[in-house]
C-alpha cells in the first residue's frame, strides 16, 4: 500500500513540477521575452514552448465556435474587439518569439563555430 501510495504522489510531483516551469516559461515568454529565448535557444529541449502564442490563438478560435460565445460576439462589441485584439496579439507576439529564435540560433551557432 505504501508504494502505490509513494507511486502516486510520485506522479503528482513529477506533474507539479511540469506545469510550474510550464508558467514560468510562458511569463518570461510573456514578460521579458528576449532573456528567456536566450535560455531556450541555448537549451533546445525547451523549444516547444515557443508555440505558447499559437496555442493561445487556437484555444481562443476554438472557443468562438461555442454558439452561446458567437452570440456574446456578435452582440458585445467590446467582447468582439477584445477578441480581436487578443488574437492581433498572439499573431505579433508569435512572429517576434520567430524572430529571436532565429537571431539567437544564428548568433550562437557563430559563437560555436569559432
Amino acid at each position: 500500500m505504501s508504494i502505490k501510495k509513494h507511486q502516486q504522489f510520485k506522479t503528482l510531483s513529477v506533474l507539479e513540477s511540469f506545469f510550474y516551469s510550464s508558467i514560468q516559461m510562458f511569463l518570461g515568454l510573456l514578460l521579458h521575452p528576449y532573456r528567456s529565448m536566450q535560455l531556450i535557444v541555448k537549451t533546445k529541449i525547451l523549444l516547444p514552448f515557443i508555440l505558447y502564442p499559437t496555442l493561445i490563438g487556437l484555444l481562443l478560435c476554438l472557443i468562438l465556435k461555442f454558439t452561446p460565445v458567437i452570440f456574446i460576439y456578435n452582440s458585445s462589441f467590446i467582447f468582439s474587439f477584445s477578441y480581436q485584439v487578443a488574437l492581433f496579439f498572439c499573431f505579433y507576439w508569435q512572429l517576434m518569439l520567430f524572430y529571436l529564435l532565429l537571431r539567437f540560433a544564428r548568433a550562437f551557432l557563430k559563437l560555436y563555430k569559432s
